[in-house]
C-alpha cells in the first residue's frame, strides 16, 4: 500500500508542475506570465494579459489537473491519508514546479478540482462561505483566503481522520504562505487586486493595456 500513496503523490506533484497559465502564455506571447502583473501564473493574472478567455482556459485546465491528481490517488487504491497528501502535492507542483525553478501560480484553482474530487463536501462549504462573504464584502482576495481556511475547519466538522485535518491545514497554510503580498497588502488596506474584476482585468491593470492581447 506505501508504494501506491508514494507514486499516487508523485503523480500529483508532477501534475501539479504543469503549470497551465505560463504554458498558454508562452504559446500564445512567447512571454513569461511570471514577469507580467503580479507575477502569478494563476488564472486571474493570465486574464490581465489575454482576457477572460484566458482566465477561463487556465482555470479549467487547473481544476482539470487537480481532479486528475486526487483521481490517480483512487485508482490506485491509496488510503485516505494518501488521497489527502494527493492534494497538498498537487498545490505544491503548482506553487513550486521543478522544471519552472519552483516559480509557478498560487495554487487555489489546481487545489479547487483536487478537493472536488477528494470530498466534494469540504468543496462546496468552502466555496459557499467564500460566496456569502464576497456578498457581504465584496472583497475577491478577502474572501478567497477565509474560505482556504474553512477547509481544515470544515474537515474536521465533517468527522475526517486527523490525519486529513492535519493536512488539510498544512495545505491552507501553504496557500496562504503563497498568498503573503496580498495578505500584506489587505492588512494594510492597499490590496490593488480588489480592483479587478472577476476574470482579473480590472481598471487598476489598465497601464499594461499595451500588453494585452485583443482577438
Amino acid at each position: 500500500m506505501l508504494w501506491k500513496n508514494v507514486l499516487a503523490v508523485l503523480l500529483s506533484y508532477g501534475l501539479g508542475c504543469l503549470v497551465s497559465g505560463y504554458y498558454l502564455v508562452r504559446w500564445k506571447t512567447g512571454q513569461d506570465i511570471r514577469t507580467i502583473g503580479s507575477g502569478s501564473a494563476g488564472a486571474r493574472n493570465v486574464g490581465r494579459l489575454l482576457g477572460r478567455w484566458g482566465f477561463w482556459v487556465v482555470l479549467a485546465a487547473d481544476i482539470l489537473r487537480g481532479a486528475a491528481a486526487s483521481s490517480a490517488a483512487w485508482c490506485l487504491g491509496g488510503t485516505t491519508p494518501g488521497k489527502t497528501l494527493c492534494v497538498l502535492a498537487a498545490a505544491v507542483g503548482h506553487i513550486f514546479p521543478i522544471q519552472l525553478g519552483f516559480r509557478g501560480g498560487k495554487g487555489l484553482g489546481v487545489s479547487l478540482g483536487a478537493l472536488l474530487v477528494f470530498d466534494w463536501r469540504i468543496t462546496i462549504g468552502s466555496f459557499l462561505v467564500c460566496a456569502v462573504l464576497y456578498f457581504l464584502s465584496r472583497r475577491y482576495m478577502l474572501s478567497g483566503m477565509i474560505s482556504v481556511l474553512t477547509v481544515p475547519a470544515l474537515s474536521f466538522l465533517l468527522g475526517l481522520p486527523r490525519s486529513t485535518t492535519g493536512i488539510l491545514t498544512v495545505w491552507a497554510v501553504l496557500i496562504l504562505l503563497a498568498h503573503w503580498k496580498n495578505l500584506i497588502a489587505l492588512y494594510a488596506g492597499k490590496d490593488s487586486s480588489e480592483g479587478d474584476g472577476a476574470y482579473g482585468d480590472g481598471e487598476n491593470h489598465n497601464r499594461n493595456s499595451d500588453r494585452r492581447i485583443h482577438l
